[in-house]
């Protein structure tokens, strides 16, 4: 991938398609308040899903390494968001899942929890610098 809206649309594919049947009987078995999916298949569906997007974690940190922030055209700039909205959304899944106390102590848990961590922070200063760079080139031509 050589632009931040392939992988966009990449993610976008993976995200249509995570656990295609195991997702659709999850939701048939959903009727609240009548009745509900198994607990740990719930979980095991959430953090299957947060290890899927991590996946592409070293496809995103090539593209950000090979792409200047401040040199990003807008298209760029709206697909890096975009991911980084997917990505921060996807972060929930381990939170979420550390809120049960059979996953206190997950030691895989707690490793895919610091990997969205770190990627948050370098999505959040990427995104700072794209987003500030229209200004500073704006500032140095007048």
């Amino acid at each position: 991938m050589k632009t931040f809206a392939e992988l966009h649309n990449r993610l976008l594919g993976l995200a249509a398609r995570l656990d295609g049947e195991l997702w659709e009987d999850i939701l048939k078995q959903l009727n609240p308040p009548e009745s509900f999916p198994r607990d740990q298949a719930v979980r095991d569906l959430a953090f299957r899903d947060a290890k899927a997007l991590a996946g592409y974690v070293p496809d995103l940190r090539k593209l950000m390494r090979d792409n200047s922030p401040a040199k990003l055209p807008k298209e760029e700039v709206a697909a890096f968001t975009a991911i980084f909205s997917l990505y921060n959304l996807a972060a929930r899944l381990p939170v979420l899942l550390f809120a049960v106390a059979d996953h206190k102590d997950n030691q895989n848990l707690t490793d895919v929890y610091n990997g969205y961590r770190q990627v948050l922070l370098e999505l959040t200063a990427y995104l700072t610098l794209a987003e500030n760079a229209p200004a500073e080139k704006d500032k140095n031509q007048t």
